[in-house]
């Protein structure tokens, strides 16, 4: 009943424009740290959003591994960093592969029917050169599906197979100035013209190679294309990653969430729980120039409590789950686990010791170590196949809000009447 109450006032109480601009951000916040408030605070900017909501991963996130905090806490992050509104993308799609992921996000945003804009971020921040791959994937011409066979014949991985046929066959894409790849470029040559100037030299296919393989880059064409195969109508904005890589280690003012997970795995290996506790210790005063004062102190009050949570911590349950599997189909019939994976996983089933240490010695070169991180995720989740009639490729059937801000209460009204699938709240409290 109080909630009731709750999201009454916030109907009551919310803004009416008839025509609010309704930007969303597609996040893992796997920890919040200062680019992401950065992206937050530029995503309102250069789209004048009356509202940001964020679509978020719960518990589970797309490396195959547990959230190192809690959904609710990250939520109440973005919150108080910005963000009107929380959605949790599903975990199926939150944990799959980055088409995957980003599918069924736009699946669910669509879904919505309020969101004007989607914001992401990428190393390249050229949203021309990342439509013209997106492009390229969705359409798949024949040149670049024989490229792409051609490379996998040769014994390349999928994902690199179609990097390099990707940058391939953009360097012959005719609308886009070479000065977009190689900004230093005086001619203002085309890709084409660029190429012949160069007497079929790699550089062009290097630099094109080096902005297809950073991973920002590659989830925001994916983006792109879900936007194109899905016909949406929402317009897409994309915000140059500032600051340290993915893969960056370095912690500082602007670093990776890469970074700050590493930072927590040492110093929790390194002190004791009651030393990392403490307001005063290594833990506050390393953190403190990476995150936003609201995002650390939600982290110090959960820290050695919910927080930090690791792959690792789930080992005995996926042993479990490995062991009682009567055979390999049992784990095929988990979701994106691929048949040979599910045979290799069985043969080496009581090799195992832990869950970082299976997945390195699952992997080969056809079982990436994302793949198998996901798959092993899966199996402990026993997250089942889709159903093979299902008429829609990434289907949405809820809406679950982890957190929102008190004065969202239109957004929330308008969100209210998407009548394709249910919302659930649980016991949600508004923030001021």
């Amino acid at each position: 009943m109080r909630n009731r109450k709750i999201y009454a006032s916030l109907l009551s109480s919310g803004r009416k424009e008839p025509a609010m601009t309704v930007t969303a951000l597609i996040a893992e916040y796997n920890p919040f740290h200062n680019g992401h408030a950065y992206h937050i605070r530029e995503a309102r900017r250069l789209t004048g959003a009356d509202f940001l909501l964020v679509l978020m991963s719960g518990d589970f996130v797309q490396r195959g591994e547990p959230a190192v905090i809690e959904k609710s806490a990250r939520a109440e992050m973005a919150v108080r960093c910005g963000a009107d509104l929380v959605l949790e993308l599903p975990v199926c799609y939150a944990s799959g592969s980055a088409e995957y992921f980003a599918g069924g996000a736009v699946a669910l945003l669509n879904a919505l029917h309020c969101v004007d804009y989607l914001c992401f971020g990428s190393e390249c921040g050229n949203l021309a050169i990342l439509q013209a791959a997106a492009r390229i994937l969705s359409a798949e011409p024949d040149a670049f599906r024989q490229k792409l066979q051609k490379l996998l014949r040769q014994g390349l991985s999928f994902p690199a197979a179609r990097q390099e046929a990707l940058a391939w066959y953009l360097a012959q894409e005719p609308s886009i100035p070479v000065s977009n790849v190689i900004p230093d470029d005086p001619s203002g040559c085309h890709f084409t013209d660029r190429h012949a100037a160069l007497g079929g030299s790699s550089d062009l296919l290097r630099e094109l190679t080096s902005i297809l393989s950073q991973p920002n880059n590659i989830l925001a064409i994916e983006y792109l294309k879900a936007l194109i195969m899905s016909g949406s109508s929402i317009k897409p904005v994309t915000i140059q990653r500032v600051g340290g890589g993915y893969h960056d280690t370095a912690v500082g003012e602007l670093c990776s969430a890469t970074a700050l997970r590493r930072l927590f795995s040492e110093i929790q290996q390194k002190d004791a729980p009651a030393s990392c506790a403490a307001s005063s210790g290594d833990f506050p005063r390393q953190l403190a120039a990476s995150v936003p004062a609201e995002v650390c102190n939600i982290l110090s009050d959960s820290w050695q409590r919910t927080f930090p949570v690791f792959p690792d911590d789930f080992s005995a349950m996926l042993h479990y789950r490995l062991l009682t599997a009567e055979s390999w189909q049992s784990y095929a019939a988990c979701f994106d686990v691929p048949e040979a994976a599910a045979r290799r996983i069985f043969q080496m089933r009581h090799a195992f010791t832990s869950f970082s240490s299976f997945v390195q010695l699952i992997k080969t070169r056809n079982f990436t170590e994302a793949l198998v991180r996901r798959a092993l995720l899966h199996i402990l989740l026993g997250l089942p196949q889709p159903e093979s009639t299902e008429p829609e490729r990434f289907p949405v059937y809820y809406a679950r809000i982890l957190g929102l801000r008190r004065s969202s209460g239109a957004l929330f009204e308008q969100i209210k009447k998407a009548d394709k699938f249910r919302f659930s709240q649980n016991s949600l409290t508004p923030i001021k």
